[in-house]
């Protein structure tokens, strides 16, 4: 097997183990999903495969659980002054990540 056709399967291993990690996650098996997204991690270690951003963002850096609005995570939005941010907690550990960005305000004339 050449390197494009391992790292392809490597990529499609990556999404099917995120997939069954947000379905152990759904039913709280979080243990289960916890060696899912360990397992996917190493996957893309092992083959030399970056996991996508889209997946990589919904993991919580901790404890390993997929967030899952709701259900696994808290979502807030705080603003001060010019700008505002967007503050991820897991329900789980406790884990804080904050997402800033600028509120562009409407021009009077």
């Amino acid at each position: 097997m050449s390197k494009k056709e391992i790292r392809d399967i490597a990529r499609q291993r990556i999404k099917w183990l995120y997939q069954l990690a947000l379905e152990e996650t759904k039913k709280k098996k979080y243990d289960v999903a916890r060696s899912y997204t360990k397992l996917m991690f190493r996957v893309a270690e092992k083959s030399r495969v970056k996991i996508p951003r889209t997946i990589k963002r919904n993991i919580c850096k901790q404890c390993g659980i997929p967030l899952i609005p709701g259900l696994t995570l808290n979502i807030r939005i705080r603003s001060e002054g010019k700008g505002s941010r967007i503050v991820a907690k897991c329900k789980l550990c406790g884990w804080i990540k904050r997402y800033y960005f600028k509120v562009k305000r409407c021009q009077r004339n």
